[in-house]
This record gives structure tokens, sequence and C-alpha cells, in this order.
């Protein structure tokens, strides 16, 4: 039997926030994200995922975890505009988790903004492409502190298939190089791929 289920922050309902909180309230979770500015599309694809429309305020106020599945130029701002609201309220989120395609520099600026706080912080690189039917990404994370990484991989009971990086020397920016390292090979067998079709 399945404990309470938590309270996420998936932003933004873009295809793969959107469809992520689909399998996250499919088995009951509750979903929060931020729509402002947001177009009619976006709007109409977060509604259909279940997904609650709150300032940025109160989706730090009431979830346990912040999923950032970004654009990759937008990934520091918005983790940054997190730590801000979050040192200006009694509560905030047990953990922050950067989801986005960024290289291992900037994810490591971005988990600085929250060190010394009380808000954990997860290092995930997605793998593979938004869930549908049967199919589900990889959630490669990786994190400083062994027991928020734990607390992270404990959401595959709630729909995300969330692979651990562990060991020694193993943290914050080893899951982004990871997802680099497979979008660079991908991107290169691709190409690979097209110089021998196009070369016949």
């Amino acid at each position: 039997m399945l404990s309470a289920a938590p309270r996420l922050a998936v932003v933004s309902a873009g295809a793969m926030g959107a469809a992520v909180a689909k399998r996250l309230t499919n088995i009951g979770c509750t979903v929060y994200t931020n729509l402002e500015g947001r177009s009619e599309v976006t709007r109409k694809r977060a509604q259909d995922a279940g997904m609650i429309d709150l300032s940025v305020n109160e989706l730090v106020l009431k979830s346990d975890w912040i999923l950032s599945i970004l654009p990759p130029r937008d990934a520091v701002s918005f983790a940054k505009k997190i730590q801000e609201v979050a040192g200006n309220i009694l509560s905030s989120p047990r953990t922050f988790v950067d989801c986005n395609a960024v290289n291992p520099k900037t994810v490591k600026r971005i988990a600085a903004l929250f060190a010394g706080t009380s808000i954990g912080f997860v290092d995930a690189g997605i793998i593979g492409w938004p869930p549908k039917g049967d199919y589900d990404p990889t959630f490669y994370a990786s994190a400083e502190d062994v027991k928020t990484l734990d607390e992270f991989t404990t959401l595959s009971k709630y729909g995300l298939k969330v692979s651990p990086l562990k060991g020694e020397g193993v943290g914050v920016g080893d899951a982004s190089a990871l997802k680099m390292s497979y979008a660079g090979i991908s991107k290169g067998t691709t190409g690979l791929y097209t110089t021998m079709v196009l070369g016949d």
C-alpha cells in the first residue's frame, strides 16, 4: 500500500513536462504548475494532464518536490526564482530537481543556489521521449546527499522511472554529463547514418 501521494510542481507544461505530470496524476499525485504567460495550447495540455495552475509563490508553498523541465536557457533563472521565493516564506519544498539538458557546470551553478538552505537538490537527466502508453523515459539522477537521492528514487512508485547514479565520487553534474553524452552519441550516430544514406 502506497503512503500519501506527494505533491509535486512540474514546470513547465511542455510536451515532456505535461506527459510526466499525467503519469503522476494518474497514480494519484497532486501536480502543480505555473502557466503565467503561456499559450492556450499549453494551458489545454496542462488541463488534460490534470495539472493545477498556481502562482510561483503558491507553488513553492504547497509542493514537496519541484521538477524543473524547461528549455535549457530558462533553467538558471527559474531556479533563482524558486530560491528567492522560498527564502521569503515559512514553508519550502523538500527538494528541487533540475531535469534540464544543461551541462555539468551549469547544473552545479544551479545546485549552489540551494546550498545552505533546507531545500535538497537532485541533478536529473531525462533520456528518452515523453511518456506514453507503456513507455517511460528514464530519469538518471545524481546528488551530493544520498538520502535526498534515495527519496527521489521513491517517486518510481508514482510513475517516474528513476535510475540513481551512485558510487564513490558520484554527485551533482554526473547525471547531466550522462545526458549530454547520450545526446552527443545519438546525434553523431544519426549524422553518420544520414551521411551513409546520402552517399549511396
